[in-house]
């Protein structure tokens, strides 16, 4: 048994750490990893994971036209019957919007009310004030003069004067009257529009209060449906008005709903094959083609930068003892048939200006080669000129010392 010390264990391990960087410093034929090439049976093949879902479904969908909190839901994956309440919404935040917006009618109609009475005042007042022109247009009409035998000159003036004011006065005093009907009607125009927009939101409350209880249309087993975020409603999550909650699937017509990394679609399209496969029950396989592609990929949760492409794909054999609303799946989407071809690595695939290139092993040297490729999938691409079958390409790029 050998026993090293430890000063001799770092000289013996630096010493081999040497040799090593000795050894990779050169590209030796026999030391680049290469690969002969043969025909080989070339497809292309995606995977993808997703879950079974009804192709057709009565949603049910959020009352009221306000967001509303949800405070009870029933449980998920359950028969319910036509009636049944499924979900149930918290009436607290509902209830206190509503007694600020009966507040605030009852406080434009006290300013209606306050209004109404400065406008009875208003118009008492310049009614007494006219009695009293007109009282003072009698007494200057009784007792007036002109005669300069009687009075003087200045008094028959004077008397003239004070029935100029008087009608001067009058004539304000009817236009006061009509400027004060003109402002209490714009106010209580204003008043009035305000205190309807008031009315209508308490009219929205107390509407959304007889619907705080959501009930089953139909009879069937409640799914809940999920949002553009990938999550399904929860108790204390606000819902929006006209989004939907849950859904009554079809269970005599199931499909699968699919999801496929952005980087690895290739050519997908709508009627391809697809082999799918439950993860409660791996054995049974369920075939299937796709039935629509999305136009391009998004992110499926909340958080996760990674995107995805979503699918749905229909299945021939409809099993409902076994195919379930929300059970997850694996699945396989033959996107091309396997047929007889040329096909290397995809690493060996050099690309250069537009041309793409392998290295050729020669003898003891390598040599860059044109290429000419066809199809690929996740590991290999085909080639349609350039390489013949036994030839032996380097799976990676290699140093201009063995290039010739």
């Amino acid at each position: 048994m050998i026993n090293l010390r430890p000063r001799s264990a770092k000289l013996l391990s630096v010493s081999v750490f040497v040799l090593l960087l000795m050894g990779c410093g050169d590209d030796n034929p026999s030391t680049v990893p290469t690969y002969e090439v043969n025909t080989q049976r070339f497809s292309i093949e995606i995977n993808a994971n997703g879950e079974i879902e009804a192709a057709e479904s009565q949603k049910i969908i959020a009352p009221g036209r306000r967001p509303m909190m949800l405070a009870w839901l029933a449980e998920e994956n359950t028969h319910v019957n036509e009636g049944d309440v499924i979900a149930r919404f918290d009436a607290e935040r509902i209830t206190r919007d509503k007694n600020e917006e009966e507040f605030a009618v009852r406080k434009l109609q006290q300013d209606i009310i306050n209004s109404q009475a400065s406008q009875t005042q208003e118009k008492q007042d310049i009614k007494s004030e006219q009695n009293f022109i007109e009282e003072e247009f009698a007494f200057v009409d009784r007792f007036a003069i002109d005669d300069l035998r009687i009075y003087s000159q200045l008094d028959i003036i004077d008397t003239l004067q004070n029935r100029d004011f008087l009608e001067a006065k009058d004539s304000f005093l009817a236009w006061k009257e009509t400027s004060v009907l003109e402002q209490h009607d714009s106010a209580m125009s204003v008043l009035d529009i305000k205190k309807q927009g008031h009315q209508s939101k308490l009219q929205q409350y107390l509407s959304a209060l007889k619907q705080l209880e959501v009930t089953a249309p139909y009879s069937g087993l409640l799914v809940y449906v999920k949002d553009r975020r990938g999550e399904k409603p929860s108790v204390g999550n606000t819902v929006f008005p006209g989004s939907p909650i849950a859904e009554i699937p079809n269970l005599e017509n199931l499909q699968a709903r699919l999801y496929v990394l952005a980087d690895d679609a290739i050519d997908l399209a709508n009627g391809q094959g697809v082999d799918i496969q439950l993860d409660a029950f791996p054995n049974k396989t369920f075939s299937g083609e796709l039935s629509s592609v999305a136009a391009f990929p998004r992110e499926i949760k909340r958080g996760n930068p990674i995107k995805y492409y979503e699918l749905t794909a229909s299945i021939n054999d409809q099993d409902t003892t076994i195919l379930k609303p929300g059970r997850k799946l694996s699945a396989t989407i033959r996107v091309t048939q396997p047929m007889d071809t040329i096909a290397v690595p995809l690493q060996s695939i050099i690309y250069e200006q537009e041309q793409s290139f392998v290295y050729l092993q020669t003898g003891n040297e390598f040599r860059k080669q044109p290429v000419t490729t066809g199809r690929k999938n996740l590991y290999f691409i085909e080639i349609t000129s350039g390489l013949t079958v036994n030839d032996a390409i380097a799976l990676s790029a290699v140093t201009i010392g063995a290039i010739q």
